[in-house]
């Protein structure tokens, strides 16, 4: 299966940010395949990038430090709980001057909008370009993954693949609709 094992230690430290108290480090050990990518030894998914890695095995550890107080969901990192709270409750959020930023979807006549550019642009290229999406994108139900016609790189969720396709698809500059989408990019 894998014959070339590589192995690399990490020290990182347990304790939670907020509070200061003295946890014994741990170490996780990343397996890399012959390709060069991180392995996780639990359940086999394959990432690209160590830190990518590192957060998927912490998921596995089940430590949850950022918790949220109204519906007490958990998160590994604290700007990812900042996001749920703006989306899922906002009511907790201190009354600020100025309105949580929003993107809003840069297409004629559509409502959407998203509390992060990323959610805009891959709304943009799930709604908006489908029939170009469908040229590119390449379902393997039996793997449940998704490669990208335009460079072979494999993705095992759709958000991936379109965020991706934004910066590997080549469309026609010239169409409104592009230029657009651009708009959103950019913003």
């Amino acid at each position: 299966m894998q014959k070339n094992r590589n192995t690399i230690h990490k020290k990182i430290d347990g304790s939670h940010p907020q509070k200061k108290i003295n946890t014994p480090k741990m170490t996780f050990t990343y397996i890399k395949n012959d390709d060069g990518h991180f392995v996780c030894p639990d359940c086999g998914v394959i990432k690209k990038r160590q830190n990518s890695m590192h957060y998927h095995m912490k998921k596995h550890q089940d430590e949850l430090n950022h918790i949220c107080k109204a519906c007490k969901k958990g998160f590994l990192q604290k700007q990812t709980l900042d996001l749920h709270i703006r989306s899922k409750h906002p009511e907790l959020l201190k009354q600020e001057s100025e309105p949580l930023k929003r993107f809003k979807c840069p297409m004629n006549d559509c409502t959407f909008t998203a509390l992060t550019k990323g959610n805009c642009v891959i709304h943009c290229l799930r709604i908006h370009f489908q029939e170009e999406m469908k040229e590119v994108m390449k379902v393997h139900n039996d793997t449940k993954t998704i490669t990208c016609g335009e460079c072979d790189t494999e993705f095992h969720n759709s958000c991936g693949f379109y965020y991706h396709c934004k910066d590997c698809i080549v469309f026609n500059q010239e169409d409104d609709k592009v230029q657009r989408l651009r708009e959103c990019v950019n913003a």
